[in-house]
């Protein structure tokens, strides 16, 4: 019995870890989820089988059947490599499953974009409303198996799971109906989640990773795989103002990556992750658009159609209309460490437009963690989101428009116009319900200095402009709505309010030791000397001035600031030269063959 006994505490002792969550003591079990399993499980595979070698065959030649051929014949895990040079893309790339298209180096290897739709395509697939089977049993938060109806699915296929929209979800925002939130399933189906099927016994199907949420008379949707284990890699992304949409596109994507890639200018997106599973993006340079108005020109990585699971880390965000943008559905992704800032609104140069933005029903369970950027908001501009957490971030609340405006050219500092219009460090609008708001800090100088820079927490009549936090509002306007209030639903612990610089607690809960981070259990091995956590209210001594010391710089914004610049004022960017171990080892070259257009 002893020995019995001691096999079940030992048992108990192992099992316990891998189910207690980094935030267990900070937040409730209902209003989180596992982002640990967000990205790739172990991180992004080293290939270092080269299938074939590739020299450009001239910078104005096409290079896309060049490029696409490789990659169809290569071999499982294999790497096509392009050596120095600008390759020229006249119409669509996709990377098969099983393959990366690695570059020489973001300043040595360019690929230039002059086609349409998508350049780069990780994967095609999606579900479809003839593809559904019933849910009858197991739908529950953190299940990781349920009963369905009918036939047709299969281990290895991906399943759109949703629901009608619960109470505290709706399409319907301050600007109107999203009747195109969930991609034309019939009633309202704005949440959900993406899940790989593990394993199919009779009518029992098992997944992962678990759910996120009770889902309420669920519809499983299946569909394959697009592509999987496929990466993209050090090169540059050089667009031209065509008819693409985005740069690179992943759909139906699972366990694919991009890293150590400059984004140098988009027409639309530079990225957009849609119906996707455990992707990530991590160490690139993502930089200026055509186009900064409304629509689909945001020069954003954009994670839509119930997109899950995705880890978008250690990315930098520059003179963006939207730097990070989710919407439609996306659930469960981890946005950390990031650094943005420069974005601008070309309609309204002094208006101040988000750098990390929610645009359409029904977003959910999203961790934002770590990040330094100007403005954070979740909007109620066309519909809902939920269950948001913010941990640790720093967000400055201003931010300054340097021209040119939609063009490639010299920074001209000196042109500098402050975006003095809409501007807050975060604001909570009055349809994102349960958020978590843990250890954030807010401020700069310019927020400081001006009038009344105040501390928001519940909507009143009028607003104020500019504010540290403002919760509860409209979108784009100080109108207080009247209709939900975003304040009575949140979790707010370890606020700091940059005007008197006191820190907010929750009085319901009197720990205040917070863990250093929601998903990593320990510092990266690419953040070098910056202090680990970098931020919150427990830190001290920081390097960012007007915070009482709470934040740090990130390594993402010390390789903007850091870094060699070019003739034009822009980084030269090199992963290497920023973050240890990320991999490229090339040495930066100018880049050569490229035409403005």
């Amino acid at each position: 019995m002893r020995i019995l006994a001691l096999v079940l505490l030992n048992l108990t002792l192992w099992i316990l870890p891998v189910q207690a969550q980094l935030w267990s003591s900070v937040l409730d079990p209902s209003r989180a989820i596992d982002w640990t399993q967000a990205g790739i499980p172990g991180g992004i595979p080293n290939r270092t089988t080269i299938c074939t070698t590739l020299n450009s065959p001239g910078a104005t030649i096409d290079a896309t059947s060049l490029i696409q051929n490789a990659l169809n014949a290569c071999a499982t895990n294999g790497v096509v490599l392009l050596n120095p040079g600008t390759f020229r893309i006249n119409s669509n790339v996709s990377i098969p499953s099983n393959r990366v298209l690695r570059g020489s180096g973001p300043q040595q290897t360019i690929l230039d974009l002059r086609g349409s739709g998508s350049a780069i395509n990780f994967g095609a697939s999606q579900p479809s409303p003839g593809t559904a089977n019933s849910i009858t049993a197991g739908a529950t938060k953190n299940s990781t198996s349920i009963t369905v109806s009918g036939s047709g699915i299969a281990s290895g296929q991906l399943l759109m799971i949703s629901h009608p929209d619960l109470s505290y979800m709706t399409p319907q925002g301050d600007s109107g109906l999203c009747d195109w939130c969930d991609a034309g399933w019939p009633g309202n189906m704005n949440s959900g989640q993406i899940v790989m099927v593990t394993s199919v016994a009779g009518s029992t199907v098992t997944f992962s990773p678990p759910l996120y949420i009770t889902y309420t008379n669920p519809t499983a949707y299946r569909f394959n795989v697009g592509a999987t284990n496929a990466g993209l890699e050090n090169l540059k992304l050089f667009g031209n103002p065509s008819t693409y949409t985005t740069n690179a596109s992943m759909t139906g994507a699972y366990r694919c990556w991009v890293k150590n890639v400059e984004g140098d200018f988009s027409n639309g997106d530079h990225i957009q992750i849609w119906w996707s599973l455990q992707n990530e993006i991590r160490d690139n340079y993502f930089h200026d658009g055509f186009n900064h108005g409304p629509g689909g020109t945001d020069n954003d990585l954009n994670l839509a159609h119930k997109t899950s699971a995705t880890l978008v880390i250690n990315n930098i965000f520059y003179r963006q209309h939207v730097s990070v943008m989710l919407e439609w559905g996306a659930s469960g992704n981890v946005v950390a460490y990031n650094y943005s800032t420069g974005s601008y609104h070309q309609d309204w140069l002094v208006w101040m437009i988000n750098d990390f933005n929610f645009h359409g029903a029904h977003p959910m369970m999203n961790l934002f963690e770590g990040n330094i950027g100007d403005k954070f908001q979740p909007d109620s501009t066309w519909g809902s989101s939920s269950h948001t957490t913010i941990f640790r971030n720093h967000f400055t609340g201003s931010r300054q428009y340097i021209p040119p405006l939609n063009a490639r050219g010299a920074l001209q500092t000196g042109s500098a116009t402050w975006e003095d219009a809409n501007s807050f460090a975060y604001t909570i609008d009055f349809l994102a319900q349960f958020t978590n708001a843990v250890g954030n800090i807010s401020g700069s100088a310019h927020l400081l200095g001006r009038s009344p820079a105040s501390f928001t927490i519940s909507p009143v009549a009028g607003g104020s402009n500019p504010a540290c936090w403002r919760i509860g509002y409209l979108s784009g306007n100080d109108a207080a709505s009247s209709l939900i209030n975003a304040d009575s639903t949140m979790f707010k612990h370890g606020m700091y309010d940059c005007n008197t610089g006191a820190i907010t607690w929750d009085a319901g809960h009197p720990d205040h030791t917070l863990p250093a981070s929601f998903f990593l259990s320990l510092k990266p091995s690419w953040w070098g000397t910056v202090p680990w956590p970098a931020i919150g209210p427990d830190v001290t001594g920081g390097n960012i001035s007007n915070v009482n010391g709470h934040a740090n710089k990130i390594p993402a914004q010390l390789c903007l600031e850091n870094t060699p610049k070019d003739a034009n004022g822009f980084i030269v960017f090199n992963p290497t030269v920023c973050y240890t171990g990320s991999g490229d080892a090339s040495p930066p070259a100018a880049p050569t063959g490229l035409q403005v257009q």
